[in-house]
């Protein structure tokens, strides 16, 4: 009872009811009264594998996106579920959770929809493995796949009956096969409500339990390819690296084809047409001038090649330049400003703070591990002048008043520099303190003297050896230099957010002693 009380007192009171008019605030203030209720409701579903039948109908509210209102297209829906399935669901959620932790089963590679994970880690890895690449010679040739509605598709028995080879007990399959079955919604506009519509495939959507069985679903994908594959929920892409073009081409011909016939096999769709499914061949500016096209073809459909493609919202250039990237954020962020500007007069000091915050720094921030340290000098001046107009906005100075350490700190930010310097020791920080994906270990490496590993060398990380300036930018050599270089006290803090300010003030301190020295 315990465990659902709390979980009805964490409820947001903003949260909307579904078909049965429950919403959020009546839950949470009513939880010590409907707790016991509901846990009874709760154990009795999982004793006898059936799940309330009241729980399965959706409401659906078409949201508009944009253009011609008319136009069915043109509306996302949203799907509301009765909140006290939710609760049901959260306590399930949160027991398989558990044993798939256990078990270690989810891919190790596939980073949706799991605590630690996130799409920076992702390209974080990504971008580290293409630069040791550079380093060695090597090109990397990498497919971003696809898919179609890969939520709404998934076929339910062969759900269960990969469920059941994870080693689930015939009572949980079962309950999960009831959860699943007999599941209908309702269209609701203007107060109207349509006939129910039955949903035969797919995962619930805007339940707790769908994310988790989606990963369940895909997880075997792995065993399609040789290829490295790595998946945030539904995106996916395979790379593999070597000294020859053909060889590559080769590989990942062979990995496609096996990953289509994967997706036919477990009924989903790719999207192949419209450069939906891409390719990218990466490799140095002086390798990439004699490297050959990758000739990628699944039967008569080519895969077209690309000079920049756009993965889990980071734009990739062939050589691995950080420009494209950077000059898109320049864009983002003049864009938003010009628009602050617009209503500077309505903005008091501490909300242009805020907003800056909350609308401005995310941009700088995003995927900068793998973009900011391969700009050139040209494009990495402008993302500086740009946070440099940000500044002057917020403390309403005149447009060519100088920024230096006194408005930095006024403002208390780093400059882009010192910021993306920040940014690295804090994916230190997650690592040591288990805070990352285990694949970070593959990039991160505590120094060992010897065979003995002490807590002095705990604070230190292997330099790797790079031989060229592209492999010096890869995360695994920024990152030691610059953790390596922080005092012992701040590495040993625990809380991330200590550990961001002191950073910081080690960096502000690092300024002023510049500014002393007269550089």
């Amino acid at each position: 009872m315990e465990i659902v009380q709390d979980i009805l007192e964490n409820i947001e009171p903003s949260k909307a009811a579904g078909i049965d008019n429950l919403n959020g605030k009546f839950l949470r203030d009513d939880a010590k009264a409907i707790a016991l209720p509901i846990t009874q409701l709760g154990n009795l579903s999982i004793k006898y594998s059936s799940y309330p039948s009241a729980c399965k109908i959706a409401k659906l509210k078409p949201i508009f996106k944009k253009g011609s209102k008319t136009d069915p297209k043109n509306y996302r829906p949203i799907s509301l579920l009765p909140l006290i399935s939710k609760v049901i669901e959260k306590v399930i959620h949160d027991q398989t959770k558990k044993y798939l932790d256990d078990h270690e089963i989810i891919f190790n590679y596939q980073s949706g929809f799991r605590e630690n994970h996130s799409t920076d880690f992702v390209l974080s890895f990504l971008n580290d493995k293409i630069l040791k690449g550079f380093d060695k010679g090597l090109y990397t040739g990498m497919v971003l796949i696809d898919l179609q509605k890969a939520f709404d598709t998934i076929d339910h028995e062969i759900l269960l009956q990969k469920m059941f080879f994870l080693g689930f007990s015939k009572s949980v399959i079962n309950w999960f096969k009831c959860y699943l079955s007999n599941r209908t919604f309702l269209v609701n506009i203007n107060d109207k409500v349509s006939n129910p519509g039955s949903l035969t495939c797919g995962v619930p959507q805007g339940s707790i339990l769908g994310p988790l069985l989606f990963l369940l679903y895909v997880n075997d994908m792995q065993q399609a390819v040789q290829s490295n594959l790595l998946l945030y929920a539904d995106d996916s892409c395979i790379f593999y690296q070597d000294k020859n073009v053909k060889v590559i081409e080769e590989q990942l011909t062979k990995d496609f084809s096996n990953l289509c016939d994967w997706f036919v096999d477990n009924k989903l769709s790719i999207h192949l047409g419209e450069d939906k499914t891409k390719s990218i061949l990466f490799g140095s500016k002086h390798k990439l001038k004699s490297a050959e096209k990758l000739h990628l073809k699944y039967h008569d459909i080519e895969i077209k090649q690309h000079s920049n493609v756009c993965y889990l919202g980071c734009i990739l250039n062939e050589s691995l330049s950080g420009d494209p990237m950077g000059l898109n954020v320049i864009k983002k962020i003049n864009a938003r400003l010009r628009f602050l500007y617009r209503n500077t007069k309505i903005l008091s000091s501490s909300l242009r703070r805020m907003l800056l915050n909350s609308l401005i720094q995310p941009n700088f921030d995003y995927a900068s591990l793998s973009w900011f340290p391969n700009l050139t000098e040209k494009v990495r001046k402008k993302i500086q002048t740009a946070q440099n107009k940000c500044i002057r906005f917020c403390l309403q100075l005149e447009n060519k008043a100088h920024i230096g350490l006194n408005e930095l700190k006024s403002i208390n930010w780093l400059n882009t520099s010192d910021r993306y310097k920040q940014i690295c020791c804090s994916s230190v920080f997650k690592y040591f303190n288990k805070r990352s994906p285990s694949f970070m270990s593959e990039i991160f490496k505590a120094s060992q003297q010897g065979t003995i590993y002490t807590r002095q060398s705990y604070l230190k990380l292997e330099q790797p050896l790079m031989k060229t300036s592209k492999g010096q930018n890869a995360l695994s050599f920024q990152a030691s230099r610059e953790w390596n270089k922080l005092p012992k006290d701040i590495k040993e803090v625990k809380n991330i957010n200590t550990f961001k300010h002191k950073v910081k003030e080690f960096y502000f301190h690092q300024l002023e002693l510049q500014a002393q020295m007269g550089f």
